[in-house]
């Protein structure tokens, strides 16, 4: 095989395999995208993750506590309203995170 053919193999070779390299603003931006919204799944997690551990500690204390019947139907009802304040809340919060 001549230095030629080899060269004219590999030209083939790279016409055949042409791939997409993506650019360094195109890999910065989808990362950045990725980061935000991990952020506002972060965010999600901590709240449900904060509420239900509340909640348990509020329920075993008073349960502890021996706490009459109306407390803990106050506790439930502010457990409920608690996603519909979040909801209200929410787009607050997003400006936040921007």
């Amino acid at each position: 095989m001549d230095k030629e053919e080899i060269v004219s193999a590999f030209k083939q070779f790279d016409e055949l395999t042409n791939v997409h390299e993506p650019s360094i603003s195109e890999i910065t931006e989808k990362l950045n995208v990725h980061q935000e919204k991990k952020k506002t799944i972060y965010l999600k997690e901590l709240i449900v993750f904060i509420c239900v551990a509340c909640s348990l500690f509020i329920g075993a204390l008073l349960i502890t506590l021996e706490a009459p019947v109306s407390i803990v139907i106050i506790q439930a009802l502010g457990f409920i309203a608690l996603p519909i304040i979040f909801k209200r809340d929410k787009k607050k919060i997003e400006s936040e995170l921007i």
